[in-house]
């Protein structure tokens, strides 16, 4: 199957769900849903992921994945209907969330295994750039879409479009045939179990970043909208604000070959962290949709080149078929996390953006110190 085919479904599919995140944000603020409330809301979305990560990226690596993709993305799509039937009730957000992540997980964790089995090890890091590039395009047009569809239609509606993009990419994939990558004698290894593969020497410090790059990326798309809702900024504004955000991830993905030339990939996941660290210090300060602006996209350029790095890190230290099943363990640590955060910070939201913001802070520091600190040792 032709890899950019691939990019461009699965393109349309992140519109649904990186539309979907803000979307059911601003949807429980709209229905005034209390901190704890949203919190329970946001966390469930990451329950089957977390749960079932490792397990669907090990179906990716023994049945079709094309099979697995239009399942996702169809019952991904369905799930975004129920809004528009069955509407003003916060119990019904709950239900999609839940059943969204469960769809969700299947088709992120199918999707990601797929690039990498009609990739080369020549070009995969590049394949990998493209498929996160794309993912960035659709992080700037599901929040656009978003906030145009609620400010001049109607959050139902918005509900809707975002349902038509993850059905269209998954009815065609229902009907394409992708052929799997053949495993020879010297690649067959023995059964990993999950632990061993969590434990695994090579793989340990892959989980880690992995989880604390997408735990950024997550806490920003998550709160970053209630933020700046509590400023009284429209969705139309937040919509761009977070697309701006996307924008700049676009550009550091493009730069990112120039990065790669000039330092190692544990120096660029490194110091982009510490850059990310101090955007989410400076937030809870700024209240200006300038400042708001420029600290979005601050913050895409710091986090930009690290997911694409950590999926390539992830995929080539995986033993011979288990690249499902680690990417899949990659998304669990990172949605464990996810799960945790929000009932964590709705429960004790009486201490404000800071928690939330600084939390991130420390987070970042100490992992981007912690990757930069043997290589200033080894110069010494």
């Amino acid at each position: 199957m032709n890899f950019y085919i691939v990019v461009f479904l699965t393109l349309l599919f992140q519109i649904s769900l990186k539309g979907n995140i803000i979307l059911v944000t601003l949807t429980g603020l709209h229905l005034e849903a209390s901190p704890t409330m949203l919190g329970i809301i946001l966390a469930l979305g990451s329950l089957f992921p977390m749960l079932l990560a490792s397990y669907a990226g090990r179906l990716s690596d023994r049945i079709a994945i094309n099979y697995l993709l239009a399942i996702g993305m169809i019952g991904a799509a369905l799930s975004l209907f129920m809004p528009y039937f069955f509407y003003n009730n916060l119990y019904v957000l709950l239900a999609v969330q839940v059943s969204f992540g469960l769809f969700q997980i299947l088709t992120v964790v199918s999707s990601q295994n797929l690039i990498g089995t009609v990739s080369t090890s020549a070009n995969r890091a590049k394949n990998y750039g493209i498929y996160t590039l794309s993912v960035s395009i659709a992080n700037l047009i599901g929040p656009l879409i978003v906030g145009g569809a609620i400010d001049f239609f109607h959050y139902r509606i918005a509900y809707m479009v975002l349902g038509i993009f993850a059905l269209t990419s998954g009815v065609i994939f229902l009907f394409i045939p992708i052929k799997k990558k053949k495993v020879t004698l010297k690649e067959i290894v023995e059964e990993r179990s999950f632990l061993q593969l969590l434990f695994h020497p090579q793989l340990k410090k892959v989980f880690v970043t992995s989880g604390v790059i997408l735990t950024g990326v997550g806490l920003f798309e998550f709160y970053f909208p209630i933020y700046t809702d509590s400023l009284g900024l429209s969705a139309s504004i937040i919509g761009v604000l977070v697309s701006i955000n996307a924008c700049a991830f676009i550009l550091s993905r493009l730069l990112m070959p120039f990065l790669q030339r000039k330092f190692t990939s544990i120096q660029i996941i490194g110091g982009c962290l510490l850059i990310a660290a101090v955007t989410f210090f400076f937030m809870p300060f700024v209240t200006t949709v300038p400042l708001l602006a420029l600290l979005s996209f601050i913050m895409g350029l710091g986090l930009g080149c690290c997911q694409p790095l950590s999926i390539v890190m992830a995929y080539d230290h995986s033993p011979a078929g288990h690249t499902g099943e680690v990417l899949g363990i990659r998304l669990t640590v990172n949605k464990a996390v996810q799960f945790t955060v929000p009932i964590l910070f709705g429960s004790i939201s009486f201490l404000g953006f800071f928690s939330i913001f600084w939390f991130n802070t420390t987070l970042f520091v100490l992992s981007g110190r912690s990757l930069l600190q043997p290589l200033k040792k080894s110069k010494t």
